[in-house]
This record gives structure tokens, sequence and C-alpha cells, in this order.
């Protein structure tokens, strides 16, 4: 093949003595071209993908991939079957509950808390996602200093691990008729040295769009979810927190500026079971619109009824997990019958 002998490597001559073909250094070199020129029109039609996910501690992720392998490897794939598992040991948290009592003030509302309330409340919720409930009840009345908590409302809602969305709508009800709203409340995956600025800001809105929202009655309670347990507390805002959250309608960082401690107030809270609480869920349609958020929206328009709130990961909430479920095709009819087949979106 005018190929130099002296220009042969040893492991040429292995292959020459066993009988392999050589191509000379010009065919090679021909040919490398070739499948580089392939491999330079494969990128150049390659579409650039990028990828917004968020990681565990609420960090946004922004990745730009061009293969099909990045593209599989970094694509954002919520791990909710995971976390479906994980909810369904939350009811193990309810027995060690724990309500903050640190630097509360005497002279203000003390709020009471049916223990049915918050044991259902924590095991309807997940993990990451926040959830969150309107507050309505009402003094005793030999104690006006008392508020007894005898409803939570679950409205319609979409959530992070940072904040929850609801419509501006408040509820409205006959049996809330009686009641004076008291507040929100709220889970979240991390115990806070602090109320988020991201709970002033929803709330300061809530107070500055319903005239019934007193700032001296209602308050924002949080729920985290702590190793095993779940702790509670509960805020009151300041005047000068409600017009800082009434100004700042767009808050993204942990620790926005101009931020200060004074913004709000720990307030008392206590749990008892000897009264009991109820809830109220959206008349039509799921409270959680997580794995439906299009049709989610601040503007909708919703009516409520009594009725025990489904958990988190309830089939009610995901219609569209079930939307590709079918009988097997090797199946004929004759072999299902007699199977009892259960359907919770009729």
């Amino acid at each position: 093949n005018n190929v130099n002998v002296a220009s042969l490597t040893q492991s040429e001559i292995r292959d020459i003595i066993l009988g392999a073909e050589i191509t000379p250094p010009s065919l090679q070199r021909q040919e490398i071209a070739e499948i580089e020129k392939q491999a330079n029109a494969e990128t150049s039609q390659l579409t650039a993908t990028t990828t917004k996910t968020t990681n565990v501690h609420g960090e946004e992720i922004i990745v730009t991939t061009t293969t099909q392998y990045e593209q599989q490897a970094f694509a954002s794939k919520t791990d909710w079957r995971v976390r479906a598992i994980s909810a369904t040991n939350l009811h193990l948290r309810t027995n060690h509950i724990y309500v903050s009592s640190d630097d509360i003030k005497e002279a203000g509302l003390t709020y009471v808390l049916p223990k049915n309330l918050l044991k259902k409340f924590i095991t309807i919720a997940d993990l990451r996602t926040q959830i969150c409930g309107f507050m309505y009840g009402i003094s005793p009345e030999d104690n006006p200093h008392v508020k007894e908590i005898h409803c939570i409302v679950m409205v319609p809602q979409i959530g992070t691990q940072q904040s929850v969305s609801v419509p501006s709508q408040l509820p409205e009800h006959e049996y809330l008729k009686d009641l004076e709203p008291l507040g929100w409340m709220h889970t979240q995956p991390n115990e806070l040295p602090q109320l988020s600025p991201v709970d002033v800001v929803m709330h300061s809105k809530i107070m500055s769009e319903n005239k019934s929202w007193d700032g001296e009655k209602t308050i924002i309670t949080t729920c985290s979810f702590t190793p095993g347990s779940c702790s509670l507390t509960s805020y009151k805002l300041t005047p000068s927190g409600y017009e800082w959250g009434r100004k700042n309608k767009e808050v993204a960082a942990a620790n926005p500026q101009g931020y200060l401690p004074s913004f709000f107030e720990r307030v008392q809270l206590l749990l008892s079971d000897r009264f009991l609480g109820f809830f109220m869920v959206p008349d039509a349609g799921s409270w959680n619109y997580n794995f439906v958020s299009a049709k989610h929206s601040p503007t909708m328009r919703y009516g409520i009824k009594l009725d025990n709130p489904k958990e988190y990961y309830h089939e009610y909430h995901r219609p569209s997990h079930f939307l590709n479920f079918s009988g097997d095709s090797g199946e004929t009819e004759n072999e299902n019958e007699g199977v009892d087949r259960q359907d919770v979106h009729e």
C-alpha cells in the first residue's frame, strides 16, 4: 500500500503479521476529516435548552444544555412520588409539637388553636411545598383578650418552598358570619429565626385589600417541619411592618434591604382539646392547585363548603396523572368482568 516500513508502529507491525489491512496515512486523515465534518454539522443543528430548577434550599439554578444526554440529566423532574411517600408519615409528627413562647408580650391577645385542626392541617401538608389556610374564630364571652380559632378555610392555592399564592377574594359563607378573621397559618420546610419578609408582604396585601382584617387581631402562624416534629410560632405585624409590606410588593431575597425585626411581634398561641374546630374547602374543585397550576389565578372566584380537606397528594388533586391509565391491551372484556373500579373524578 506504498507504506514506508520505517514509519510503522509496533502495533501496526503486529496487525500486519496477523493479516490486518493497513491504510495509508493520507486515507486515515481523510476519514478523520470526514468524521469531524459530520460531527460539526450535527452540533450546528443542536438546539440549546435552558432549564431553570430549584434545589432543596430554594435557590434557583439555570443550566444551558445542548446534547440529548445533558437535557435528560439536567431536566427539571419533580420528585413528587418520593415526597408523596414521605408525606404519609406526617401524622407521626403530630405527637411532637412545640409552640414557641420566646419574646412574647403579655399585653397582647392570646390565641387558642384546637388540636384537631392542627393535626389535620399537618397531615394534609407537604414537607417541601408550603400550604396555607385562613383562620376564623371568636372571643369567649367572659374573656375578650382570648381568641379561639374555630375554623380553617383551605382556599384554592399553589405554593413554593418560600410562599403560597391565593386568590384575592376572601372566603364567604354563612358559617363564617358569626366569626371574625384571625389571620392565616402556613407550613414551611425549615424553621426560621424570624418572620419571613414574603409573609409580611402577603399579610399587608390582604389587610390593604380587605378592611375586615384588623391588624391588631389578625396574625400569621407558621408551622415549621423540624426533624421528627413541628414547631409553631405566631406573629403580629406592627404598623411599620404593614407600611413596609404594602410598599414592597415584590420580595425575592430572604433578607431584603430595609427589613427590620421591629416589623413584627410574637404573640401567644396555645393548643387546646377543650373544643373542636372545623374545616371548609372549595365547593368545586380542590384546594390544591399545584398539579394543575394553569387553572389557578389571583382573580379566580370560588365558593366554599363544610368538609375535611383531602391530603396534598390525593388523586383528586392530580387528575392529569391518571389520563394515561387504561386497561392492558392483552386483556379482553370478559377477563375484566367483576373488577371494581373507583373513579374519584366523577
